[in-house]
């Protein structure tokens, strides 16, 4: 298998090489433009291509211009399938009850190899129409699993090319960065971006990131020369207990409490007895545009709400057994599944209040390589007693906080190398750090076909005493047209 896995590889590289930056998605196929017109590597965006999108996926200079091209299908159209090889070597496998140390002992190392198909995803009604609209729309399916919509709204873009005016209104990713804000060159995200504080099923959650959770709003802003700032209401989060999972895993609310009159709850809806259900959320950046490839400062504030449960319907705190029954609300030490009809109500639920600030940097340093960084503080509300109810009576301050610093080598537009170190501390009061080493490769061979691969290693601290770590390889296979 290592030498089948090097042997395709060295082939990819070959084929990088010499292979022509032909037009990809519907984007190219619209302007009959390169994918490097808009990207340095896939999928980061040189300034061009950020303005593109900001522009509403048009040129600044064609804002408020009728579009001469006729109507195609084609270019306002895409589809993307990616598919995945991963080996994990862990004391803490996937599908575990827990993924910590139970009872203060760890188990064994476990291994697991598979090739996996990861999703679907398709790009209906993606671009701009007429002089000032645009539109963006994501859906992703993986397997056994429904479409998830990770974009799907309406942009008003009006002004000229040093300065316009940009609003969206329907569902759309948290914000859209450039440079070390901009999406990854590796797989996965830095850890302060999609690791929640706490997701085990034995105590409170608090499951907030700031990555990967597509909420419904709307967003205001506007772009002046490099400066680019915006601002958004948000229907915020929502926390659910999932029974594959066996534990509590945040969802994005993308709906309202009610489809109409006298109708159910969405799924993706706060429920309307949840404490504060019509709270918003609201987010806010800025975006500095220093270098054409990638250089930049962005700056990411999110203040939200969600309701967080402290106890079971039958009034036994999380990780408690109840006197009367000896049914355990939530998951044992052990790992044993309890109770969990959960009470989001104000009775037994407090309204986690929290803020997120993130600062990104980056700047490249020659023709081929661009060092990037980043820094996130966080703050939540948590009950002083858990076991006291109401349980938002008395409420002090849970901090955290990460960095990462990412070392990008461009060798040429189809081969980028880099390597990224990462910590995070979901909990400033306790032993719980976290922290990864990730070496990566991206070959994009700018005909629709990309693969990415990763090593990481990831400590995790469960207590002063106690650490478990992760070693985890990832190919992935991309292919869009």
């Amino acid at each position: 298998m290592r030498r089948v896995s090097l042997f395709v590889l060295f082939f990819l590289v070959i084929a990088g090489a010499f292979s022509t930056a032909d037009a990809m998605p519907n984007f190219s196929r619209k302007l009959g433009v390169a994918c490097t017109t808009c990207h340095t590597t896939i999928p980061a965006l040189n300034r061009t291509g950020y303005k593109f999108r900001a522009a509403g996926f048009r040129l600044p200079t064609d804002i408020g211009k009728e579009e001469d091209k006729k109507f195609d299908l084609g270019d306002a159209f895409a589809a993307r399938i990616q598919s995945r090889f991963d080996s994990q070597a862990t004391n803490g496998p996937n599908g575990a009850p827990i993924t910590n140390c139970p009872g203060g002992v760890c188990g064994p190392r476990t291994t697991t190899n598979a090739f996996s198909f990861m999703e679907a995803t398709l790009y209906p009604l993606t671009g701009s129409w007429g002089k000032y609209f645009a539109s963006e729309s994501e859906l992703s399916v993986s397997p056994e699993d429904v479409f998830e919509i990770e974009n799907a709204y309406v942009r008003f873009v009006k002004g000229n090319e040093n300065s316009f005016f940009t609003a969206r209104l329907g569902i759309f990713h948290p914000w859209e960065g450039f440079g070390a804000s901009d999406r990854p060159y590796s797989n996965g995200r830095t850890l302060f971006q999609n690791a929640p504080i706490s997701a085990g099923g034995r105590a409170i959650p608090y499951v907030f990131q700031s990555w990967g959770l597509d909420e419904a709003g709307a967003e205001i802003g506007g772009d002046f020369k490099n400066l680019s700032l915006r601002a958004a209401i948000l229907g915020g989060t929502l926390i659910r207990w999932n029974e594959e999972a066996n534990a509590f895993l945040p969802f994005p609310a993308q709906t309202g409490p009610w489809k109409g009159a006298n109708q159910a709850v969405a799924a993706l809806g706060k429920p309307y007895n949840a404490i504060a259900h019509n709270t918003p959320d609201f987010s806010a950046n800025a975006t500095y545009l220093l270098h054409e490839d990638g250089g930049g400062v962005s700056l990411i504030y999110y203040h939200g709400n969600v309701a967080t449960p402290t106890r079971c319907t039958d009034g036994t705190a999380i990780g408690q057994k109840n006197a009367a029954t000896g049914d355990t609300c939530g998951v044992t030490s052990a790992g044993d599944i309890g109770n969990t009809a959960f009470d989001f109500t104000e009775a037994g639920a407090f309204q986690n209040n929290f803020d997120r600030v993130a600062v990104y940097g980056s700047y490249p340093l020659g023709k081929y390589f661009m060092p990037m960084a980043g820094f996130m503080y966080g703050r939540d509300d948590a009950p002083v007693s858990p076991t006291t109810f109401p349980a938002n009576a008395a409420l002090q301050t849970q901090n955290s906080h990460g960095a990462f610093l990412d070392g990008v080598l461009r060798i040429n537009e189809h081969f980028t190398t880099g390597v990224r170190y990462d910590q995070f501390d979901p909990n400033t009061a306790k032993s719980n750090l976290q922290w990864a080493v990730t070496p990566y490769m991206n070959i994009p061979l700018n005909n629709g076909f990309q693969l990415i691969a990763e090593y990481q290693h990831r400590d995790f601290q469960i207590d002063a005493a106690h650490n478990r770590q992760n070693d985890t390889f990832q190919v992935r296979v991309i292919f869009i047209q």
